[in-house]
């Protein structure tokens, strides 16, 4: 009997070991950074979020925003001439590749510099090229996050040392990589592994740069797939992370901040198997989900809309579970003017919110058709006005006139029959 116990003890626990691992595939990924955030690179969705808008302290992945800016803004081959300020400002025991005061190399080199080894006298080089300062270069820095959609960020640096006002969040983040990856140059920079800058007039030696995330070489990290990345530490901020990983036509960005030791590269994989592996790309129609309120006064304007837009289409990725009968599109009609007809904001978002996936799936808008007049340009509409003006103007002008004329008319003919009838008294009195 005893044996038996154990024999049917050992085969629950065979069979609770053989499941668990099934069922924990299906559950969001366990991360123990203090913020994470996992999007899809095409449509800016999140798939999954630890504290996405905490503001934390981003350290070196500050640096893809200050690449990006030098591709904007520069030429490749352009000589970046080092200040004494950009060489001499770094901080004692953080990155740099030993740029001497007057030293010369190029855009290219400078960026490939500030990505691989993350020097940051390289990306006070780019600052001062690109702007003629590092406080200008932070307010392009800042412009161009917001335009990117990043909303909580201040950078005041381009390399990301230590500052009170310099932080961001990990969504920001993943949107200005979303906004990079859009510059193909940017990609190849972001994913290359190792780099030479041959000798410059300081430097009678090549230097060799080699990528510090973990995640692109062949090491316990390595990850199938990986396109690029960016490392970033500081004591107070910890490890942050930005990788982009690319499986088929999905592209999925990873963004961890404040991690500590390995964790950083453990949670991002943890993002990377949940995004790949339990998320089906779907197609939506949004006009087929929106239900109008029934009644309302718009109603048939909202209607005329979504069937002039009958088959515009999204994709987003839905968890496995998740169906499109699970989505709500909340709309907002939007007027519409001389030149443009009304149109139609639509929110996506998950019936219910559970824990197997962010629950907002963004939103899109649907033009509707333009005015019947084909919408005019506003000066030819103005045309007509004055010309409809003057029409009436003129009506009314003639009809005065005509009023004018009748009432001097019946006048002079009252006048006369008043004269005839006293001549002809006149004549009878006679």
């Amino acid at each position: 009997m005893n044996k038996f116990i154990a024999v049917l003890l050992a085969a629950f626990l065979l069979a609770g070991l053989v499941q668990n691992p099934a069922a924990a595939a299906d559950e969001p990924p366990s991360i123990v950074s203090e913020s994470a955030v996992l999007m899809d690179a095409k449509t800016g969705q999140v798939l999954y979020e630890k504290s996405m808008h905490m503001r934390l302290y981003p350290a070196s992945i500050t640096k893809i925003l200050t690449i990006l800016l030098g591709l904007e803004k520069g030429q490749l081959q352009d000589k970046v001439t080092m200040s004494r300020e950009a060489v001499f400002s770094v901080s004692r025991g953080s990155s740099h590749i030993a740029l001497d005061e007057g030293e010369q190399i190029t855009l290219e080199q400078a960026l490939m510099a500030a990505m691989l080894p993350s020097a940051n006298d390289a990306s006070n080089g780019i600052a001062e090229h690109v702007s003629g300062s590092v406080p200008s270069f932070a307010l392009l820095m800042n412009q161009r996050a917001r335009e990117a959609g990043a909303l909580n960020s201040n950078f005041v640096n381009p390399s990301g040392l230590p500052d009170d006002a310099h932080v961001s969040t990990a969504y920001d983040m993943a949107v200005i990589a979303r906004a990079a990856l859009q510059n193909d140059r940017f990609r190849e920079i972001f994913g290359t592994v190792r780099y030479t800058i041959p000798p410059t007039n300081k430097q009678p030696e090549s230097r060799d740069l080699w990528a510090e995330h973990r995640m692109l070489t062949t090491n316990r990290f390595y990850y199938e797939g990986v396109i690029g990345g960016k490392t970033g530490y500081t004591q107070i901020s910890q490890n942050t992370l930005v990788t982009a990983a690319r499986r088929g036509d999905r592209e999925l960005i990873a963004v961890v901040m404040k991690s500590q030791n390995y964790d950083v590269y453990n949670d991002t994989i943890a993002l990377f198997d949940y995004g790949f592996d339990q998320f089906i790309e779907t197609r939506l129609l949004p006009s087929a989900l929106v239900n109008p309120s029934p009644g309302a006064g718009d109603t048939r304007t909202v209607q005329n809309i979504l069937e002039q837009n009958q088959d515009f289409s999204v994709t987003r990725l839905l968890h496995k579970s998740v169906n499109p009968g699970d989505i709500v599109i909340d709309y907002q009609l939007v007027e519409g003017s001389q030149n443009a007809g009304a149109g139609l904001r639509l929110n996506m978002r998950l019936r219910t919110p559970g824990g197997l996936m962010y629950p907002d799936l963004g939103s899109v808008y649907l033009q509707g058709a333009p005015p019947e007049d084909g919408g005019k340009p506003g000066w030819t509409s103005t045309l007509v006005s004055i010309a409809k003006v003057l029409l009436y103007l003129i009506l009314g002008i003639a009809a005065l006139l005509f009023i004018l004329r009748w009432f001097f008319r019946r006048r002079r003919l009252v006048r006369y029959r008043s004269g005839a009838g006293r001549l002809g008294r006149y004549n009878a009195r006679r």
